[in-house]
């Protein structure tokens, strides 16, 4: 209640009419303060309208356009304060294009809190896009639960802004519900809305992550590819969910989630890669073998066990991925050319020759005396296949590697031995 309020209520009868003029008298020198004073008259001005109530709602939105910060702060806490009476013309200023005039009309929103939610909610219909943006961000900002149905039906807003930011509230409201609409957005005309659409996904955690998987195996190529960099993001909290997704019926979901774990890089997906080498579907193990390629030094020694132990497919994956892997293989894969089975010792020559590493060449020169003729002509070629490598300087892009199970090419006319 207002100091004149309260006088009138004291006074009664001839005093209360006096009281009348003399509020009239302050009402109109503070607005004509608020309108034409100084920086520090109309500042005292915005701190006297927060007593005089919604008459001064009109001047106060005015004086969110002022030159001078403060007065705009100060105008947008003041009609804060009044509350509710201020909220319709504080949402018509979200329509204006003057950036800060819009902020400092959100703040006094969020500001005002629960009595603006519905108006706002509301708000979210409006003809203007920027009002209807607006109202998304103030919901998201306030947490606002009860306007998650209407901001989900805001995902398919025509204007891209409002999608974004109707994306951009669910984020802040964790609505689960909103997941499968999020996800759908991954494919949305609009990067912005895109981003926005994966950042919320990627906030929900363990939430989103199931119906992440499973839009793995989405009909659109672009939400398949997004929704696993969604998955990557989320990172080793979908570790495990996407280890169990190794054995999907669809091949798209194991294929997307080999490519994650390769992502993410946690060595627990070891086991269930290697375990897909074997894979029906080539794209699979092409992931498959990049992922164990991308873990590196963890996968080694058992993809070394895979290369000596597994079938043809298994073999020739490991091989692939022992290959890209590198150096770092090598010295495993020495301790090979000792086996006993004499496939084993071919296959391992061909690789490291493939590898190219200099630290092979006293492991395969003993290879030369082999009692079996092929693991001694492999030998030889990989010997050879190394030195030349020394001698190339900075390796070059190399091209896939001949399979372990493939007889090497003959040699043409005129061309040395040891070359395919």
């Amino acid at each position: 209640m207002s100091i004149f309020r309260s006088l009138k209520g004291a006074l009664g009868g001839e005093g209360a009419h006096q009281a009348d003029e003399v509020e009239r008298e302050h009402m109109e020198s503070v607005k004509k303060a608020l309108a034409y004073g100084d920086v520090e008259t109309r500042w005292n001005a915005i701190r006297a309208a927060g007593e005089l109530g919604d008459a001064f709602i009109e001047p106060l939105v005015n004086a969110l356009d002022d030159e001078h910060w403060i007065i705009r702060r100060g105008a947008g806490e003041t009609l804060a304060r009044i509350g509710l009476p201020a909220v319709p013309p504080l949402i018509e200023v979200l329509g204006t294009e003057d950036e800060s005039v819009r902020q400092e009309a959100m703040r006094a929103c969020v500001l005002i809190g629960g009595p603006a939610v519905e108006s706002l909610t509301r708000a979210l219909s409006r003809d203007n896009p920027a009002i209807r943006r607006g109202a998304a961000e103030i919901l998201g900002e306030m947490q606002a639960q009860s306007a998650s149905a209407p901001l989900i039906e805001a995902l398919k807003d025509s204007d891209p802004g409002v999608r974004r930011e109707a994306a951009a509230a669910l984020k802040m409201l964790g609505a689960e519900e909103a997941i499968s609409p999020l996800i759908s957005l991954l494919g949305d005309e609009s990067g912005y809305v895109r981003i926005a659409a994966a950042e919320a996904l990627c906030s929900m955690g363990g939430k989103s992550i199931a119906p992440l998987v499973a839009a793995l195996a989405h009909p659109q190529p672009e939400i398949r590819q997004r929704s696993a960099l969604a998955l990557a993001s989320i990172g080793t909290l979908a570790v495990e969910p996407l280890i169990s997704a190794l054995g999907h019926d669809d091949p798209l979901v194991r294929q997307g989630a080999a490519g994650v774990l390769g992502r993410i890089r946690d060595p627990r997906a070891i086991p269930g890669l290697i375990g897909v080498l074997g894979d029906r579907e080539r794209n699979v193990r092409q992931e498959a073998v990049r992922a164990l390629a991308l873990l590196g030094n963890p996968a080694i020694t058992p993809l070394v066990a895979a290369f000596r132990e597994g079938d043809v497919v298994v073999r020739n994956c490991t091989m692939e991925a022992l290959w890209i892997i590198g150096e770092l293989a090598t010295r495993p894969l020495l301790e090979l050319l000792s086996d006993q089975n004499a496939e084993v010792r071919r296959r391992t020559a061909l690789l490291l020759g493939e590898i190219g590493d200099p630290a092979a060449v006293d492991g395969l020169t003993r290879l030369l005396a082999d009692p079996v003729p092929s693991v001694r002509r492999e030998g030889f070629e990989a010997l050879e296949k190394v030195r030349k490598k020394q001698g190339e300087g900075p390796r070059a892009i190399p091209q896939p590697p001949r399979q372990p199970d493939q007889e090497p090419e003959k040699p043409a006319k005129g061309k040395k031995s040891g070359t395919w």
